[in-house]
């Protein structure tokens, strides 16, 4: 079933002032989708209006994952992370293979090991265990790779499949290569507005259309 998403409007005022207007957007019913474009182009402004909908357009409760962690990990730990969210047990076999999935190699220890004396990398590792447990039926990922190495990478793009395959509708902003080629879909952002959208294998194979133009990096 293709996935509309409904126009967004979000505004900040002040001396920085930004404003986001896209219209309605129509996506395939394929794999995932990357939200791409430049610095301030308004990429996290979009994420959030979209999570911020979720009242009036219940059938898509969109769980946003933000780029800066403060603004999710609440808790002091992993666990009291997912059992706030959840108000249940959590299963920890289940967990500590995520974890060591993401590179921690004492898992057991991560659980109950406090955020606050992590590095930012550790974090954002935790924070998308925590995502990949709760397996949302409508999430966005924003910059998921930050603090992340290239082998872990796989271990996303792998995990994303997953969610892809139990019906979970993926959007991705980032400036990764490696998660842009694979979407199916691309959302190309420009001053608080679409400059282009449509199929990723359409796009790419445009010779007008270029990736770095909307700030995605190569290796």
């Amino acid at each position: 079933m293709k996935l509309i998403i409904p126009p967004l409007t979000k505004t900040y005022p002040g001396d920085n002032a930004f404003s986001l207007h896209t219209p309605e957007i129509t996506l395939s019913d394929m794999g995932y989708t990357c939200i791409i474009g430049k610095n301030g182009c308004g990429k996290s402004s979009f994420g959030e209006a979209l999570a911020s909908l979720s009242n009036e357009y219940p059938k898509q409760n969109w769980y946003y994952l933000p780029q800066y962690l403060e603004r999710f990990l609440f808790a002091e730990n992993v666990l009291e992370q997912l059992r706030n969210l959840l108000s249940q047990d959590i299963d920890r076999s289940i967990l500590t293979t995520l974890l060591q999935e993401l590179g921690f190699s004492d898992p057991e220890g991560i659980l109950e090991f406090p955020f606050i004396l992590m590095s930012g990398g550790e974090r954002r590792r935790v924070a998308l265990a925590c995502v990949f447990y709760l397996q949302p039926e409508f999430i966005i990922l924003d910059e998921l790779d930050i603090g992340v190495t290239t082998k872990e990478n796989m271990v996303l793009l792998s995990k994303i499949n997953n969610l892809k395959a139990i019906g979970t509708r993926v959007i991705l902003i980032s400036h990764n290569y490696e998660f842009v080629k694979g979407s199916s879909d691309l959302i190309c952002l420009e001053d608080g507005g679409v400059a282009r959208v449509g199929r990723t294998k359409v796009l790419l194979a445009d010779a007008k259309f270029e990736l770095r133009d909307y700030g995605v990096r190569f290796k």
